[in-house]
């Protein structure tokens, strides 16, 4: 059902970028010299801004975390600093989310209702945009790389047939990833090293100007 729900939203996304590509070369044209009109530019020898990039993925459990949770929907948010003088570098700060649920033979071998893992990460980061190193007309790739702080939560019912599973801990972690940049929005893989709670998700993003100097 996740997998569906993921499915649908790209297909949207494609519909909706295609529209807007379509409508960008329209508007591209040159107008005629009767309807010319003065357009104010930017006197910024290095042009950027900040940017706010919500993000919507798949996190899928690896090594022993696998062995107790299924996989979740992983939510994000980043304010990204995008400038021509550090360019191909993007720096940024995020916040993401992921609530995993436990897996049903896990559950069932230790006599369990239910598990949940919360886990919530505050990271600092950058993105490197490799058009500048490998020629592409169609994609931008590039990769990224963050440090994280970790907050996990783990709820578990009965707590009395606990195996051992640690119910809280805080930690500092590495993400590093690799995407592509398509029409409006990114692409992108990543793989989360969280100590038991190491991760692989596969998202996509959008990038809202909220500032541009």
């Amino acid at each position: 059902m996740i997998f569906r729900k993921i499915l649908v939203l790209f297909l949207l996304f494609i519909i909706y970028s295609s529209s807007v590509k379509s409508q960008n070369k329209i508007n591209s044209n040159p107008p005629d010299d009767s309807t010319k009109t003065s357009v104010r530019k930017s006197d910024s020898k290095t042009p950027g801004g900040i940017f706010a990039v919500p993000s919507l993925g798949v996190s899928l459990p690896l090594n022993k975390f696998s062995i107790n949770s299924n996989s979740a929907i992983c939510l994000g948010i980043k304010l990204e600093y995008a400038s021509l003088s550090i360019y191909p570098i993007i720096p940024g700060i995020s916040y993401e989310h992921e609530s995993h649920l436990g897996n049903d033979n896990y559950k069932t071998q230790n006599f369990l209702n239910s598990i949940q893992t919360n886990i919530s990460s505050y990271g600092g980061g950058f993105d490197i945009i490799l058009n500048k190193y490998l020629k592409s007309n169609y994609t931008i790739p590039f990769v990224i790389a963050e440090i994280k702080y970790f907050t996990v939560q783990r709820i578990i019912d009965p707590v009395i047939n606990n195996t051992n599973l640690a119910t809280s801990a805080n930690f500092i972690g590495f993400m590093g990833g690799i995407g592509l940049t398509l029409y409006i929005f990114d692409i992108y893989g990543t793989y989360t090293f969280a100590k038991e709670y190491s991760c692989f998700a596969m998202k996509m993003r959008f990038h809202f100007p909220v500032i541009k100097f």
